[in-house]
């Protein structure tokens, strides 16, 4: 199914449309930017507070009367708030970036860790098959979604990945259509954006949970936003005050994860610019690997663990993420609709490892009909059955 979909959406491809996004995507790329190393400085030196794990911290507020949008990018890093894009030379990314800083309303001051983890890809048993836009087709247990990949085996100032920014609208949760007795749950799915994990043994990231209890059909339904570096911490529940901040279906949602070498304390931003609350959290660690920054990720994923297995998926019938970017040390930037081997295509696979449940459909005009945008659409056992060990 996924590979029919991705195939007709590289049809669309129009010339004009490809010259225009290459124009676009080097100009954004050439935007003045504060460099890798600056910025884990700036953030080494800002002002933070304890949160209720242990090495988990909040970036202090800024003080009253700061304006995002006329603050240097010195300024922004230093209250833990995403650079500004050059509006000059890409109007769409400083749109969206605009839209976010006006909503920064409510600052979420506290974490708390939930007992189950996103985590690293476990591939499925197929081999990866190349793609005829020269993408590569990967299968996963736990995982769906797009990867900007580099061969990068330890840290590397200039060509890790740093910084990955995504925009998406938050799903509606689901119970799975068929005939799962409802006793199977709960029904999870992740959406979110991170560093590492695609092929090492740890990741950090951002992102937005839709979580079903099972009990009789009738249990909780919640919807929150989290952070997480895997394997120090487990998923990261963000805290508005002393209940979870807010965030409904249809909201929309940012994540902007920043990577820093190795061991080094990791940084990442989120806000549901809907609800208008927002918050940095830093990560120091704890344990696993340091990040390599091998890998850039926009995912769909369900969560770890239940009894030693991954959760059933939730039905979210599909889910746009509607702008997507990433860049390295040097600020060259990525996106997932690179046409290019070092693009990986996720689809996800029920616990028989053949079922597809989960897999991206670029959309679009130009690449391979991605650009910035990916919708994840679910299919068979996330409606039919069969998800549960």
């Amino acid at each position: 199914m996924q590979n029919q979909n991705w195939r007709f959406s590289n049809q669309v491809v129009v010339a004009v449309a490809a010259t225009a996004v290459i124009l676009s995507l080097s100009a954004l790329s050439m935007a003045q930017r504060v460099s890798s190393d600056e910025r884990t400085a700036i953030f080494a030196a800002a002002k933070t507070v304890p949160t209720s794990v242990k090495g988990v911290s909040a970036f202090a507020a800024a003080p009253k009367g700061f304006n995002p949008l006329t603050a240097t990018n010195r300024e922004l890093l230093s209250y833990g708030l995403p650079q500004a894009p050059d509006k000059d030379n890409d109007a769409k990314a400083y749109q969206h970036w605009t839209k976010a800083m006006l909503a920064l309303k409510t600052r979420a001051v506290d974490v708390k860790a939930q007992p189950y983890s996103s985590t690293t890809m476990r591939p499925g048993a197929a081999a990866a098959k190349p793609d005829v836009d020269g993408t590569v087709n990967y299968t996963s247990y736990n995982w769906s979604g797009i990867a900007n990949l580099n061969k990068n085996t330890t840290w590397n100032s200039k060509t890790s990945f740093d910084e990955v920014v995504s925009f998406w609208n938050v799903p509606v949760p689901n119970h799975p259509l068929g005939n799962i007795p409802c006793s199977d749950g709960p029904w999870f799915e992740v959406t979110w954006n991170g560093i590492d994990g695609f092929n090492n043994g740890d990741v950090v990231q951002g992102g937005t949970a839709d979580y079903w209890d099972g009990g009789g059909c009738s249990g909780p339904v919640q919807t929150y936003g989290w952070v997480e570096w895997f394997p120090s911490y487990s998923i990261l529940t963000i805290y508005c005050g002393s209940s979870p901040c807010t965030v409904n279906p249809g909201d929309d949602y940012e994540a902007v994860t920043f990577g820093a070498p190795g061991t080094s304390t990791q940084s990442v931003f989120v806000e549901d610019i809907t609800q208008q609350w927002y918050g940095t959290f830093s990560l120091a660690w704890q344990n696993g690997p340091g990040l390599i920054g091998s890998s850039a990720e926009y995912i769909v994923e369900r969560p770890c663990c239940n009894n030693g297995n991954y959760y059933p998926l939730g039905n979210y019938i599909f889910e746009f993420l509607g702008y997507n970017y990433a860049y390295d040390g040097k600020g060259t930037l990525f996106y997932p609709g690179s046409t290019s081997s070092s693009t990986a295509v996720i689809s996800m696979l029920a616990d028989d490892g053949v079922t597809d449940i989960s897999f991206p459909f670029l959309y679009g005009t130009a690449g391979n009909a991605g650009k910035y945008s990916i919708f994840m659409e679910d299919e068979n056992c996330a409606y039919s059955g069969g998800c549960t060990p």
